[in-house]
């Protein structure tokens, strides 16, 4: 029971954390195609004060509930790579790692006031793209 209910907890910080990317990426350009960008910039200053009080933490609960169920499947017990089930998990949590990396970048930039690399432009774009194919493999693991 204990192991269902950090799956659902997950499941859920998955939702609004690729929700937002989503919305972010895909949604919000086509309001400032539509609307302009004065209607826009107030949508994403509303949008942006309420998900950074929030998203911090669906952030550290997914990273939290991850851990857990990974320590399930990869352990002492069970070994790392005896299984294609543990090597689809290994590629997803390196490109959960990808994201993370990208979130602390982003964030010490933030916070130092530093311009990041053009790269960093369309972090979120490759977020989304990491994030839908970290759900790919998530099915893919209990299949394959």
């Amino acid at each position: 029971m204990e192991y269902t209910f950090v799956l659902i907890l997950h499941l859920l910080s998955a939702i609004i954390f690729i929700g937002f990317i989503f919305a972010d990426v895909i949604i919000f350009p086509a309001v400032k195609n539509k609307l302009g960008k004065e209607l826009h910039a107030k949508m994403i200053e509303a949008i942006v004060g309420r998900g950074l009080k929030i998203y911090p933490l669906i952030v550290l609960v997914l990273i939290f509930t991850g851990g857990y169920m990974f320590s399930k499947y990869i352990n002492s017990e069970v070994g790392v790579i005896n299984s294609s089930l543990q090597v689809l998990l290994l590629i997803k949590v390196f490109f959960v790692f990808l994201i993370i990396i990208g979130v602390i970048y982003t964030m010490y930039c933030k916070l130092t006031k530093k311009e990041p690399i053009a790269f960093m432009n369309y972090f979120h774009t490759y977020a989304l793209v990491l994030s839908i194919a970290i759900v790919i493999l998530a099915k893919l693991m209990f299949v394959a």
